[in-house]
């Protein structure tokens, strides 16, 4: 008899086509891969049986490990558990919960305040049940992800203006329709490339032609501004002036986002948004350690100040080397490397010499412009500084 062919199922055809997708990344020299620490002390993690310096962490003011912080999140967890349980309108809200909402709020001179637990469901929870397909949203090129998706998700007229061009944010705002609501959205401190938003620029922009302006400053709260208050306070623009999102994950060293704002605004996000409303409530424990981050930042100011001189001593060595443009004056220095494969290649150099700093290649950025993301933290001493900057020396002329 005939042999009869079989044909591949529906699942062994879908296998096959993801693992060619993933093969072409390999061969594009853009497959990621997790690194699996094996400790953290400070600066330094354990990698692969190595002790490296890390220049990739977002601990910025170096609370994530501090002694104050595990306190609270200990006895928070001794006394409610570790897990939330479910969602804070389903199953009530802890107290620790309310009192960060309460304290963010202080922080930041407004009226009151949301949590979710990530920066990403902050954006798009807020985002997704603010702006309706009604409405036209201009978006700096450069914006994380997660605010695309947010607005792409929302049905709105989405138009990109060129990075930190707030002219070109105005010309498109002028062509929009004059049915629904107009937002500016943009960060405060780029995550990828360290710069800063013209934020009074924008707000310019926003007041001639009736725009509300959406704020992501997951980079900025905490660390920038006199008192760490933000790229608004480092811009001189009052806060009320946006809708402001800042991050408990990075600067104070914990985990989650969290909208700021007038009272009327965060009733309608806690009735409104999805990701807040569906998602079970944030660890009680972080919440805890979240309020003992903002008390610590409160007494040991002269951390962003630790951070500054690191800042500072870091763009001073990366200036002097001979090929590479000095990069703006954050706590996130980019070293622009062009290629994917020239980024990986100086990346695994630097880890030869003790320096973990992972190339960032597309689609994190924009194709041509891979580069090392070296995140500057309280943490890192002038030796590390110093190490770092002879390594990149001989990693980027090997």
């Amino acid at each position: 008899m005939p042999s009869v062919a079989i044909l591949p199922s529906a699942a062994e055809r879908f296998l096959h086509e993801i693992a060619e997708e993933l093969r072409a990344l390999r061969d594009d020299g853009l497959l990621r891969e997790l690194a699996v620490l094996e400790g953290v002390d400070g600066a330094r993690v354990r990698l692969g049986g190595r002790e490296l310096v890390s220049w990739c962490s977002n601990d910025y003011l170096g609370l994530a490990a501090h002694p104050a912080l595990a306190e609270a999140a200990a006895r928070a967890a001794s006394e409610w558990g570790v897990g939330a349980r479910a969602s804070r309108l389903l199953a009530g809200t802890s107290g620790w919960h309310a009192r960060l909402e309460a304290e963010l709020a202080a922080w930041f001179g407004a009226e009151a305040a949301i949590v979710f637990s990530s920066g990403y469901l902050a954006n798009l929870g807020t985002l997704g049940s603010l702006v309706s397909s009604r409405d036209t949203v201009v978006i700096d090129r450069l914006a994380h992800a997660s605010l695309v998706d947010a607005v792409r998700s929302s049905g709105a007229t989405l138009r990109v203006f060129r990075h930190n061009d707030p002219a070109h944010a105005a010309e498109l705002l002028a062509r929009a329709s004059t049915v629904g609501r107009r937002f500016v959205v943009t960060e405060g401190v780029f995550s990828m490339g360290g710069d800063a938003a013209p934020l009074a620029a924008l707000a310019d922009v926003a007041d001639r032609t009736d725009a509300l302006i959406y704020l992501d400053d997951a980079h900025g709260s905490f660390v920038t501004g006199r008192t760490g208050r933000g790229s608004p306070e480092a811009g001189g623009v009052p806060h009320a002036r946006f809708l402001y999102m800042g991050a408990l994950g990075k600067a104070l060293g914990c985990q989650g986002g969290f909208i700021v704002g007038p009272e009327v605004l965060i009733d309608y996000l806690r009735n409104r948004a999805r990701s807040f409303i569906y998602s079970t409530a944030p660890a009680v424990p972080v919440a805890a350690a979240a309020v003992q981050a903002l008390k610590v930042l409160s007494q040991e100011p002269h951390r962003r100040d630790v951070l500054r001189e690191r800042v500072t001593r870091l763009r001073a060595r990366l200036a002097a080397l001979p090929g590479l443009s000095t990069p703006q004056a954050s706590h996130i220095l980019p070293v622009m490397l062009g290629e994917a494969s020239r980024a990986s290649a100086v990346a695994g150099r630097l880890r030869e010499r003790g320096c973990w700093a992972p190339a960032i290649r597309p689609p994190t950025v924009p194709a041509g412009t891979a580069r090392l993301r070296l995140s500057v933290t309280s943490l890192h001493s002038d030796a590390d500084i110093d190490a770092l900057g002879e390594a990149l020396e001989d990693a980027l002329s090997g």
